[in-house]
C-alpha cells in the first residue's frame, strides 16, 4: 500500500517536513483504531459513548479539577461537543459542577463516586489491552514514540519557545543534538 502523502508533490516538503505529514496521518488513523478498539471497553464501563470515556478520563487524571474549556483545548474538541457529554456525565451521576475558585462563571469538573468506579471498572482488560500491545512494540520505540508526539504537541502549543531555542542554537536537533 502507498501512504496518502506519498502520491503528493513532494516538492513542497523538505524531509522532516514529509515525514511530519506522514506522522499526522498515522495519528489520525492510531484515533480512529483506538476509538474503535475501545467502544466496547466504554460499554463495559456503563458508558454510551466514546466521548463519554475520553471526558471521564480527561476529569480522573486532571491533577486538578479541569473545566469543560480547558478539557476542549487540551484534546481539540469543540467546548460545546464537551460541555454535551460532561452535561451527559453528571445526569448519570459520574461527574459535578463544582465552583471555581479561579472563575465565577466556569466551574470545574469532579468525578464523583460512581464515575471513579466506572473509570477503574474493567482496568484489567484495558490493562491486558495495553500490556499486549506494548509488548509487541516494545518499550525503545514507545518511549521514542511519547517523546516525539510531545514534542510535536508542545510546538504547536508554544511555536515561539522552539523558534527562540531554535535561535540559539541552529540546527541543534536536526544534528542529532538533545
Amino acid at each position: 500500500m502507498v501512504a496518502p502523502f506519498a502520491l503528493m508533490d513532494k516538492k513542497f516538503h523538505t524531509p522532516a517536513g514529509g515525514l511530519l505529514e506522514e506522522l499526522v496521518d498515522e495519528v489520525l488513523r492510531l484515533r480512529g483504531r483506538v476509538i474503535s478498539s475501545t467502544r466496547e471497553m466504554n460499554e463495559e464501563r456503563g458508558l454510551s459513548s466514546n466521548s463519554q470515556g475520553l471526558i471521564l478520563s480527561a476529569v480522573v487524571r486532571a491533577v486538578e479539577p479541569p473545566t469543560v474549556a480547558k478539557i476542549a483545548r487540551s484534546l481539540g474538541l469543540a467546548r460545546q461537543s464537551v460541555q454535551r457529554t460532561a452535561n451527559e456525565l453528571a445526569a448519570d451521576g459520574l461527574v459535578r459542577f463544582d465552583d471555581n475558585p479561579h472563575h465565577k462563571r466556569a466551574k470545574q469538573l469532579v468525578a464523583t463516586s460512581a464515575g471513579l468506579a466506572a473509570h477503574a471498572r474493567h482496568a484489567d482488560s484495558r490493562g491486558e489491552w495495553t500490556d499486549k500491545i506494548g509488548a509487541v512494540i516494545g518499550v525503545v520505540e514507545l518511549e521514542q514514540a511519547v517523546s516525539t508526539l510531545r514534542r510535536v504537541r508542545r510546538y504547536l502549543e508554544h511555536p515561539e519557545s522552539f523558534e527562540a531555542q531554535e535561535a540559539k542554537t541552529p540546527g541543534a536537533r536536526r544534528r542529532g543534538a538533545r
